[in-house]
């Protein structure tokens, strides 16, 4: 299955489409969408609905009108529609730049950056600075895109600006950058009027132009009904200040007053190049339907004198081409494509602009050394490729002849691949077709939807009746624990269970103290009461003798009293050493006689 995009130029007036296929890694154009969208009710335009409603109208329209729904689209919004602001900051840092750009940008706005949707590509400068060049539009326009995408669903791939695009499709060409002085880039068509300054090979302004030149076509095209060369033809050999027959006025009408839009355009054309200080050596491109009507002599634009000396040449070669649409003023038709090569050469260019001088008559002399200088540099660049020029061939009706859209995509449309995918400076890109596929398969979605729902709720019940179950089970448990309880701490004033746990953990606690004091009091060797009960066999109560005094220390054991003969105490003496702990001892006797015997002391050293 090959895969389809779309690429459409969102203009409020001129609205018009691709239709590409991919096949073999390469994109083929199997379809083109031209022509102007429905006709106001006034010139001025305006209406009850609001401008941004409009425009949204007419692109769904004009979505529903081509059946364009289920594959990738990408869009060109006029530079009108998007804001364009280059910002110089003091450091290099790409995270830096983009910390700083909002505040930045919130200086840089009238309307509140949020606003706002915008893009931002950052350059590298010498002298440690770096420049941010920023694309920018209103989130309101972007939000009602989305929708009308998504209501069809279409995957948006990119959403660009026309002088953005324009200005790489020149960097995707040929086109080389002159050293000295800036190349600009002028569009002049059916829907919009710009001028692209680039400078050191980057944008460096979008400088847009407001016309009525879309409502004049819009409403001449919706009255008569034009292909776009039927409509050059007639424009071109329109004479100036040459009436036609009465059944044409309003033809002369509308041809009229695009010569009057082109003057003015001419005129801020003029101005801006002063403002920005045209140099001999900057370099002019001009692009756009109406491009090969004005001039550039070297010092201002003008108008072209009509009838142009090549429309009979136009006229003879689009012969076979010319289409006339039976469109009526609410449609917007489906041309096909024209094939062939243009044979518009730069010879052909010089014999024009010969023709054309004598046409308009005897020149001055300032244009008469104007065109000798740009007929000079005409031959050097015929010589020497390395020359550049400063005026493109787009000088020539003849550039038209296979021209069939209106807008800016007559420009794009041999590089149509190049605007289908996103880039660093895209304001809108879909990465991944989830919002497409959820639209798409809503039935699907909504039904394994309420499956999961009901199966959420399903095992929400059980868990919750389990709960339930088991907060009963506790409930029980904790009534027997308090019966339990109160038998073990019969006495206990607790209520709670809590507090009755507390207290019998306490009681245990005691208990478990006094049992251990008991063992302990089981494990000890009571080695003084072992030796007091030896001392004390020798102290029978009718022992001849009495102790007065005794003394056990680590170090000494001392013993006196008074006993009735030296024999007894001699035994008494004898009976100590025989005692575990006094034997082997030396033992210290010392006595007198009294009254009432013999008083003794004894002393053993126990070291």
């Amino acid at each position: 299955m090959e895969n389809v995009f779309y690429l459409v130029s969102a203009h409020s007036t001129c609205i018009e489409g691709l239709c590409l296929s991919k096949k073999n890694h390469d994109l083929l154009i199997t379809g083109d969408t031209i022509g102007f969208s429905e006709s106001e009710s006034s010139d001025s335009g305006e209406t009850s609905v609001p401008e941004t409603d409009q425009w949204t109208v007419k692109i769904r329209e004009f979505l529903d009108q081509q059946q364009w729904r289920d594959h990738a689209i990408s869009f060109l919004l006029p530079a009108e529609d998007v804001s364009f602001r280059k910002i110089t900051f003091p450091f290099q840092e790409r995270k830096k730049v983009e910390q700083a750009l909002p505040y930045e940008l919130e200086e840089e706005l009238m309307s509140d950056l949020s606003e706002n949707a915008y893009s931002t590509q950052v350059y590298t400068m010498s002298e440690q600075n770096s420049e941010a060049l920023v694309l920018l539009m209103g989130k309101q326009r972007l939000k009602q895109l989305q929708k009308l995408c998504l209501e069809r669903d279409l995957l948006i791939r990119n959403v660009d600006c026309s002088a953005h695009a324009l200005y790489r499709s020149m960097l995707n060409g040929e086109t080389r950058f002159p050293e000295t002085g800036d190349v600009f880039q002028i569009y002049l068509g059916g829907d919009e009027a710009f001028m692209n300054t680039i400078r050191d090979g980057r944008l460096d302004e979008i400088k847009i132009f407001p016309n009525r030149i879309p409502l004049i076509l819009q409403k001449h095209l919706a009255s008569v009904g034009n292909s776009l060369p039927a409509f050059l033809q007639n424009f071109v050999k329109h004479a100036d200040n040459v009436d036609l027959a009465d059944e044409d006025n309003e033809k002369i009408e509308s041809f009229t007053q695009l010569k009057q839009e082109l003057h003015r355009l001419c005129s801020q054309l003029t101005l801006h190049l002063r403002i920005k200080n045209y140099i001999y050596e900057s370099q002019i491109e001009i692009h756009g339907i109406l491009g090969p009507m004005i001039k550039w002599d070297g010092v201002v634009f003008k108008v072209r004198s009509f009838p142009l000396p090549e429309s009979d040449a136009f006229a003879e070669r689009s012969g076979n081409n010319e289409l006339v649409s039976d469109r009526s003023s609410h449609a917007v038709k489906l041309y096909p494509q024209t094939g062939g090569k243009t044979p518009d050469t730069l010879e052909e260019l010089m014999k024009e602009a010969k023709q054309r001088e004598e046409s308009e008559g005897e020149p001055s002399k300032d244009e008469e050394s104007a065109e000798n200088k740009s007929s000079e540099k005409i031959r050097k660049d015929q010589q020497s490729s390395s020359q550049l020029t400063s005026v493109n061939p787009q000088s020539s009706l003849l550039t038209l002849l296979e021209r069939e859209h209106w807008g800016v995509l007559g420009e794009l449309r041999d590089q149509a691949e190049l605007f289908v995918e996103s880039h660093q400076l895209s304001l809108y890109h879909e990465s991944t077709p989830w919002r497409r596929f959820l639209q798409r398969n809503r039935g699907a979605v909504a039904v394994a939807v309420g499956l999961m729902i009901i199966i959420f709720t399903g095992i929400f019940w059980q868990t919750k009746t389990k709960l339930d179950l088991l907060r009963q089970e506790i409930a029980k448990s904790d009534r027997l624990i308090q019966t339990e309880l109160r038998r073990a701490v019969p006495k206990t004033s607790a209520s709670g269970l809590n507090s009755m746990l507390l207290e019998l953990k306490e009681k245990i606690e005691q208990r478990k103290k006094y049992i251990g004091i008991s063992k302990d009091f089981e494990r000890r060797e009571y080695n003084n009461l072992n030796f007091l009960k030896s001392i004390s066999s020798l102290l029978s109560e009718d022992a001849p003798f009495q102790v007065d005094s005794m003394e056990y220390a680590p170090e000494r054991f001392s013993l006196s009293g008074t006993i009735d003969s030296y024999d007894r105490l001699q035994l008494l003496k004898k009976n100590l050493q025989s005692i575990e702990e006094f034997k082997n001892k030396e033992i210290v006797e010392s006595n007198r006689k009294s009254p009432d015997g013999i008083v003794y002391r004894i002393s053993i050293d126990l070291k």
